[in-house]
């Protein structure tokens, strides 16, 4: 199955390699990029750091170096491995959300590095959360209309570039499968494709298990 990955680099790459070990034929055209951004540290201390994604982490940089001895609380596996990789001593994988992740914090003062595309959430009363925006991630059109049969798509921000940048092109979305890391996901990418399922737990395996077997 000929699949379009959109996701930003380096993931594409390792979802592509991923798609390919699953005998599927990998189109990588990425949708958005991240650039770090200059940041300073609060003044007040955390008691720990929040990690949205591996983005966080790689563009944080050296500003970061002072917080790794901190408790480092990721929003899922694939966060945390990035922020294991990278030097943080004490790291804890979220429920793979961060309304969830929140949720289940104990009150405390947490500092969120961030990228400068934010989901809304709500913060709990006794959390006091401070964030950093540590990168920026614009948005990157598709430059030709790929022949591929389906699509995965990694957040909600990505499916809506995806979706009116296959309608500017003049896809028919009739024509193409959308796979879609979560029902957010899924949802922002609209209606009228061939197929739309959403992971029933919002990981790359959980994405990558919903692809029809490679033939």
């Amino acid at each position: 199955m000929r699949i379009l990955v959109v996701r930003p680099q380096p993931g594409a790459d390792a979802t592509a390699a991923r798609l390919v070990a699953l005998g599927h034929h990998p189109v990588v055209q990425p949708l958005l990029t991240t650039r770090a951004r200059a940041w300073q540290l609060p003044a007040a201390h955390p008691d720990a750091v929040i990690l949205t994604s591996a983005a966080a982490v790689r563009h944080a940089g050296a500003g970061a170096s002072t917080l790794k001895s901190l408790p480092a609380l990721a929003v899922g596996e694939a966060t945390a491995a990035a922020a294991r990789a990278a030097g943080w001593a004490d790291v804890t994988a979220g429920p793979g959300t961060i309304q969830a992740l929140l949720d289940a914090l104990a009150p405390g003062r947490y500092l969120h590095l961030a990228g400068s595309d934010l989901t809304a959430v709500t913060v709990p009363d006794a959390i006091h959360l401070t964030r950093v925006t540590v990168y920026d991630a614009p948005l990157l059109p598709l430059p030709v209309l790929p022949d591929v049969e389906g699509v995965l798509l990694h957040s909600p921000r990505t499916a809506r570039q995806f979706a009116s940048e296959w309608d500017r092109l003049g896809g028919q979305r009739g024509t193409v499968a959308i796979h879609a890391i979560s029902a957010a996901t899924l949802a922002a990418a609209g209606a009228g494709w061939a197929r739309a399922l959403a992971a029933p737990e919002p990981t790359e395996t959980a994405l990558l298990a919903m692809l029809p077997k490679a033939l």
